[in-house]
């Protein structure tokens, strides 16, 4: 049976057909053939409604397609895909159709079916031939079906590839599997003897003519049926019938935008869905003297400092004065019909402010003495490019809100910032900052620092002295200018000085003849920073072990 809904005339349509197969079974005289040239128009009368209903959901699609291509043209693409591998296997049997009542009534080809009016089969004489369609369609074996043109192997092999790509059309993996077209031909069949038969010979082994020709116009009616399943399936992601949305964001309605200290903040917040394909129309005023947002007119509103994009209306106007604000509005979206539909925006509020400063270091509340601090000033609702800074006890270079600073000598700086707003210097506050010295870096030898243990490889592989930051947030180079190596060599204490970071020849003697067990010292270790200062940086005490 079919895969979808059947209508009451496809159910006594498909009881008569059970019922004539059984009697055939058991070898009834061949008038009831006749009973089957009413099933058989029948089934053709229900293929062309197939068709009919098919087409009003293709036109409903086109409709729908033609409103929002962005949003459906994917769909109807697939659309127009089942149409086409339905049509193709349709025409395909009905081409089979002829075939077998042409051969069957000894015609030399189709176009004379036709002609003779035989392809309506209450016209042929030759429709309780069993031998000839069983012959073209299956051969003499039953268990080995013959294969090529107009063969039942033939068509069930389009039929299964009708189904495969049918189903491929369905996107979601889930919905796909739950479908059944009607059109599986791997099952077995249970004849009118009760015994298994597969399905090319269930349909199609000595048969007559009559009940043959049924047969493949009820695949035929299975076929228009799986088209309207899928058709409908793929029509359900874009119905016209209603409006549809593809996208769902998180909106927030607040009652203000401007709390006062020991008031609270209220706000709804709700999920909304709109179409990011299918642009939206919208109006504003901000004169509420003209009545409320019911009594509106959409033609009459202000379009100004207003942008569609990604389905919504963004509306943008600039705070040039203090106090509350008041806005409201109509936005209009095109219905399934492509009409305009409207719907009011009710008064909205928000309430202007004067700007505060903000100055936020972009390493931490301190400058350091040396270095190029960084330094990001911002003032709301205020170009950075017209922000006035000055910075006391320090050099600064850059500009644009974004700054380089270099402090002096003294223990602080002072960062203050002033800006030129409608012709008058206004002021926006002051903000300290600490200076402090660059911290000494900790020295390294051959990966050790402080008092440790070293094996004989580690320190051979050694080639000097290397100072690193730690836990900093600038990267920083300090140079190495001097450090000592000492050990005790053989009772006497060698010692050796190093220029520059790498071991001199003399000191790689002390460390060659160093045992296990023994002690070398890497001491007064001198380092210069990017400030210029140099730093003490210690003594490595480290221990051969091997």
């Amino acid at each position: 049976m079919a895969g979808g809904k059947e209508t009451p005339r496809q159910k006594m349509i498909g009881m008569m057909y059970l019922v004539l197969t059984a009697l055939l079974a058991m070898n009834v005289s061949k008038d009831i053939l006749d009973a089957f040239v009413v099933i058989n128009e029948g089934l053709e009368t229900t293929n062309k409604n197939f068709m009919a209903k098919n087409d009003i959901t293709y036109a409903q699609f086109e409709k729908a397609n033609l409103n929002d291509p962005l949003k459906v043209g994917k769909y109807w693409t697939k659309a127009k895909r089942a149409q086409g591998l339905a049509d193709e296997l349709y025409d395909h049997i009905e081409e089979l159709k002829k075939y077998l009542i042409a051969t069957t009534s000894g015609k030399a080809s189709i176009e004379e079916v036709e002609a003779d009016s035989l392809f309506m089969l209450k016209n042929v004489d030759s429709k309780d031939n069993y031998d000839i369609p069983t012959e073209k369609m299956i051969g003499s074996e039953p268990a080995t079906p013959k294969d090529g043109e107009f063969t039942a192997m033939e068509l069930k092999a389009k039929i299964d590839n009708f189904q495969q790509e049918m189903l491929f059309l369905i996107d979601n993996e889930q919905e796909r599997a739950a479908m059944s077209l009607g059109l599986d031909t791997d099952g077995e069949f249970i004849n009118g003897s009760g015994q298994k038969e597969t399905w090319i010979t269930a349909n199609f082994y000595h048969l007559p003519l009559a009940a043959v020709v049924t047969n493949l116009s009820k695949i035929q009616a299975d076929i228009r049926n799986a088209e309207a399943d899928i058709v409908k399936a793929l029509f359900r992601n874009v119905s016209a019938d209603d409006f549809k949305f593809d996208t769902l964001a998180a909106k927030v309605i607040p009652q203000s935008n401007y709390v006062l200290m020991g008031d609270s903040f209220r706000a709804d917040v709700f999920v909304a869905a709109f179409s990011s394909t299918q642009e939206p129309r919208f109006r504003v005023t901000t004169n509420f003297s003209l009545g409320d947002s019911a009594s509106l007119v959409f033609d009459e509103l202000d379009s100004n400092n207003i942008r569609i994009a990604e389905g919504m209306a963004k509306y943008t106007v600039p705070a040039n004065s203090e106090g509350l604000k008041e806005w409201g509005g109509i936005i209009q979206i095109k219905g399934p019909d492509g009409a305009w539909r409207s719907y009011n925006v009710p008064k909205q509020t928000y309430t202007v402010a004067k700007p505060a400063l903000v100055v936020s270091p972009t390493a931490m509340n301190v400058f350091y003495r040396g270095l190029d601090n960084p330094v990001e000033v911002s003032v709301p609702g205020v170009p950075t490019d017209k922000l006035q800074v000055s910075i006391s006890n320090a050099s600064k270079s850059g500009g644009n809100g974004a700054f380089q600073v270099k402090p002096g000598k003294g223990q602080d700086c002072i960062v203050s910032v002033s800006a030129e707003i409608n012709g008058k210097n206004t002021s926006f506050g002051k903000k300290e900052f600490r200076v402090k010295n660059v911290p000494d870096p900790k020295p390294y030898f051959g990966g050790k620092t402080g008092s440790d243990v070293i094996n004989k490889r580690e320190l051979l592989a050694a080639a000097g002295v290397i100072a690193k930051m730690e836990n900093f947030q600038f990267d920083l180079r300090f140079n190495i200018i001097s450090y000592q190596v000492s050990a005790t060599i053989r009772g006497n204490v060698a010692e050796k000085e190093c220029r520059g970071p790498q071991l001199s020849s003399d000191a790689k003697k002390i460390i060659n003849e160093l045992k296990p067990g023994q002690k070398v010292y890497i001491e007064k270790i001198k380092a210069k920073g990017p400030d210029g200062t140099i730093r003490d940086l210690g003594t490595i005490s480290l221990k051969l072990i091997g």
